[in-house]
């Protein structure tokens, strides 16, 4: 890629409107073009806030199978809710010095999805929540595939 190319790509990266995901900046990798991805506030249709997204993907656009990974979590998120509670419980035990209140929403917020390139198997992504209360912690929690892993803590 050109010099000039590679400038702009830095430093006025390209923008879209999508109509699954609203607007996406493109974010280049120049020591990694295959690591590019676009991000972007999603307005996440289970829970009708907006989270940060990250799609792999090249200037032509997120990648077709980035796109149908997001649209299928939102239609599985009560699941994905499920399988994050007993981390997130864990964390607030830990972090907060009680459990997670029954009614999550008190608790937390919903911030945003990550995904790995979708060419790696099993597909490796993650969930991240903010609290509300007092304290603020950033819970992320990995998934390899359908398996959740160990919370991460953000302070």
């Amino acid at each position: 890629m050109g010099l000039l190319k590679e400038l702009r790509l830095r430093f006025r990266p390209p923008r879209m409107e999508d109509p699954d995901f609203g607007v996406l900046l493109y974010m280049h990798i120049p020591h990694a073009p295959a690591n590019s991805y676009w991000e972007g506030e999603w307005l996440f249709p289970a829970t009708r806030t907006k989270v940060a997204i990250a799609l792999p993907g090249g200037l032509d656009g997120p990648d077709i199978k980035a796109r149908a990974f997001y649209l299928e979590l939102s239609t599985q998120f009560d699941h994905v809710v499920k399988q994050v509670w007993p981390a997130l419980d864990r964390v607030f035990r830990e972090w907060i010095g009680r459990p997670l209140d029954t009614d999550l929403w008190k608790d937390v917020r919903l911030s945003g999805f990550g995904v790995e390139p979708l060419n790696i198997v099993p597909i490796t992504w993650d969930v991240m929540f903010e609290t509300t209360g007092e304290k603020w912690l950033a819970i992320t929690v990995p998934f390899v595939g359908d398996s959740p892993q160990d919370p991460v803590v953000d302070t």
